[in-house]
């Protein structure tokens, strides 16, 4: 569906936002891509980190690489290039909160403060916003004014410790704590909208990286926390054989046997029809103490065709499996390509739009703003006339 079909599922909701980095851009840009009016403000002579960035995760960013790097995270947003450390500036930027339906933010409360963008200052203005603040390790305890961004997020979650093979820890590159937590940002702000339908007054919202990542290990944290048990790392020549992986002619493929009525046909289209008489492998629960022996055919058994060819085979016999992609793969993935899981916006970037469709609206194709691109048509519209804008600018108080 295109962007000017329907304006989104969130047209006519304002946004204002104070952001840094990742995780706060997301949110903003999330709801953005659904139809928001999102204004994003820079300061002054100050513009936001990342459209200068010279390296992410160990990749030198050259003029194209920070152009991207910076709409990846902020595309779709009108840019307010204003000092809210001035006294002007901090009117300007009241009489925005004014009309606005949310601000969303990830400074830290004295930042905030500092600002008088706190949470009590500005629904003070406008008792119906949603005042949406990412953090951290939480609002509370001895951690709770420390500084974090997805290192620290997912070192102190225990999600570098979860996902390595082995005790030493795994650091997965992408930011990937930062983008989990805006999302689940700009989801509550969808609540609370929601529940402001029938109070009539907005509130805050909150989440942090540490909840967001034992979130997303709910399963094996809440094990730990429940039974005392820890899921096992996944080491491939410990795993169970009939849910992991093996390489082929060409490189890997993932299966996943994981009920009884799966595993004679995985065994017959293997050309492993034998193994269903053997003792050490006839029923489905003998499998696990042998585990070590029915991997070793495995791994003698799947190096005979392609990914492709073993794919072909196992899905037609109703056995689920996947080649283990990597990430250069996925651009020209047919699956990826046909559902529009990675876009082609009109900036020529290729990223990852809105992770899902509602109604048919899969987010709006947009580009990003320049900075401070809409500093005047953001004033105008807040009844700022020529000459005050041109006042405001001599001062330094906008750009």
């Amino acid at each position: 569906m295109s962007e000017g079909s329907t304006g989104g599922p969130l047209r006519g909701i304002r946004v204002v936002e104070i952001t840094k980095y990742v995780q706060g851009p997301v949110a903003g840009m999330l709801l953005g891509a659904l139809g928001a009016d999102v204004v994003k403000i820079e300061l002054v002579g100050q513009e936001d980190f990342m459209r200068s960035a010279a390296m992410l995760h160990g990749v030198l960013l050259d003029d194209h690489g920070k152009g991207w790097l910076y709409a990846a995270v902020n595309r779709g947003k009108r840019a307010l290039a204003l000092d809210v450390t001035s006294e002007d500036g901090r009117q300007v930027f009241h009489r925005l909160i004014e009309r606005a339906d949310v601000f969303v933010t990830n400074l830290r409360d004295g930042g905030l403060a500092a600002l008088g963008a706190d949470a009590d200052t500005l629904l003070a203005i406008n008792p119906r916003l949603v005042y949406a603040q990412g953090g951290g390790l939480g609002t509370k305890g001895p951690l709770a004014t420390e500084p974090c961004q997805d290192t620290i997020g997912m070192a102190y979650s225990g999600f570098m410790d979860h996902t390595s093979p082995s005790e030493t820890p795994n650091y997965p590159p992408g930011s990937m704590s930062d983008v989990l937590t805006g999302s689940n940002i700009a989801h509550a702000v969808m609540a609370a909208l929601i529940e402001r339908q029938s109070t009539g007054r907005g509130g805050v919202v909150r989440t942090s990286q540490l909840q967001t990542m034992l979130w997303m290990q709910l399963l094996s944290v809440g094990m730990m926390a429940s039974l005392g048990q820890r899921m096992p790392r996944f080491v491939r020549e410990e795993a169970t054989p009939l849910y992991s992986v093996y390489p082929t002619a060409d490189g890997w493929i993932a299966i996943a046997a994981i009920h009884v009525h799966h595993w004679p046909p995985l065994a017959r289209t293997l050309g492993l029809d034998h193994l269903l008489e053997d003792p050490r492998f006839a029923r489905f629960e003998d499998i696990e103490p042998n585990k070590a022996a029915l991997a070793q055919i495995f791994d003698d058994t799947f190096p005979g065709r392609t990914t492709e060819d073993w794919c072909t085979l196992l899905r037609a016999a109703g056995v689920w499996c996947s080649p283990v992609n990597r990430v250069e793969d996925l651009p020209g993935d047919a699956q990826v390509v046909e559902n529009e899981y990675l876009a082609t916006f009109p900036d020529g970037y290729v990223a990852v739009p809105a992770p899902f469709e509602v109604n048919g609206w899969t987010g709006g194709r947009t580009v990003a703003a320049g900075y401070g691109e809409h500093t005047d048509e953001i004033l105008a519209e807040l009844g700022y006339d020529e000459d005050q804008r041109i006042g405001l600018r001599v001062g330094g108080t906008i750009w």
